[in-house]
């Protein structure tokens, strides 16, 4: 049995799993379950408190971190398997003398498939907008077993971010690189295999103590109404002090480059990413009944002013009511229609969106 970052959910008991390491393997594997009907569920790093990366029983969990081939095959890219942890492959991209324009903060988690089934931003999305704005193309792989070369240009790739892997099993993604440090040559034709994150030493950010056990609740909002976010957030601390051993306040700002990913925020314009974040300090009941009523409390927060957002994918809430409530019906009744096109049996990740 697996547990997800919350370790507060686990997985089923009797589930078989396949890594595939090769985009052939994974059409193969995909294909396979499709003739016999098998649901799966996909999984990386396992970065999320939601539970949507455990298997239940008589699933294939498809492992995609063997899927860690890089090459760079055009200028100003690098391709990268889906297996790839983002950190690492700024580690080598700054060995080569560039570097990713958007990742992650805090921990050396998501792989670029979960990042980009998460939708993506981080520190310097203020100038690089969301991942959505860094991503050339991907290579999918769909329910029904079939490869997909998806380039930014086609009405589906904007809804790949943040749908949790619904329409398919990414593969790879070709993604926009700069220079670390002014003009570097491109190594062109290099090819790699990327360690896993056991066999590359990434220092933490942050740390727990003891057995504390780490979550977040990040908020969407115009960036003309941050002040605002950050008092109603501060109340909302106040008022559960003892749900969580709360951390500093954090604000990303997102910059609008022309391309809207609608499943994380619909809305063309800028817009700040904050929230709130702490330690829950044990697993007790008493405990975890603080931190599920600072949830509600906060999920009704992030619905309490119009062009606020809460960015559920990878947060504690799951579940198809969630995720309508979140998305809205028309962005809920787009995924639904993507989906019965791209897996028409319904057989990726069997329960977490859609009931």
């Amino acid at each position: 049995m697996i547990a997800d970052f919350s370790g507060l959910r686990s997985s089923a008991a009797g589930y078989e799993e396949v890594a595939p390491a090769t985009v052939a393997e994974l059409q193969r594997a995909v294909a396979n379950a499709h003739a016999h009907g098998t649901p799966l569920r996909l999984r990386a790093q396992g970065h999320s408190l939601n539970g949507a990366s455990l298997p239940a029983a008589n699933e294939l969990l498809v492992r995609t971190t063997e899927l860690r081939e890089l090459g760079f095959e055009g200028r100003g890219s690098v391709t990268a398997g889906a297996g790839v942890v983002l950190w690492i492959l700024q580690r080598l991209l700054n060995e080569h003398g560039f570097d990713l324009p958007v990742l992650n903060d805090g921990y050396p988690g998501p792989s670029v498939g979960g990042y980009l089934a998460a939708g993506g931003f981080g520190p310097r999305s203020m100038l690089h907008g969301g991942f959505w704005d860094n991503v050339l193309s991907l290579t999918l792989v769909d329910g029904l077993g079939r490869v997909h070369v998806i380039d930014a240009g086609d009405a589906r790739f904007p809804w790949l971010f943040g749908a949790l892997g619904q329409l398919g099993i990414v593969a790879a993604a070709r993604l926009a690189i700069v220079p670390l440090a002014g003009p570097a040559p491109y190594p062109h034709g290099v090819r790699l295999r990327a360690p896993r994150l056991a066999e590359r030493h990434v220092p933490l950010q942050f740390a727990p103590q003891g057995d504390e056990r780490l979550f977040w609740f990040t908020l969407f909002v115009p960036e003309t109404e941050v002040a605002a976010a950050h008092a109603e957030l501060a109340a909302l601390e106040a008022r559960h002090r003892a749900a969580l051993r709360f951390a500093e306040r954090y604000a990303y700002p997102v910059r609008y480059r022309g391309r809207v990913a609608p499943l994380v925020y619909p809305e063309p314009r800028n817009f700040v990413a904050t929230g709130a974040w702490g330690w829950l300090a044990d697993g007790s009941a008493p405990s975890l009944e603080r931190l599920f009523a600072f949830d509600r409390d906060f999920m009704a927060l992030a619905h309490s002013r119009p062009l606020w957002r809460r960015y559920v994918q990878s947060e504690l809430p799951s579940g198809a009511e969630t995720y309508r409530r979140c998305f809205g019906d028309a962005r809920y009744e787009g995924l639904r229609r993507l989906k019965s096109e791209l897996d028409p049996a319904s057989l990726l990740n069997r329960g977490s969106v859609f009931a």
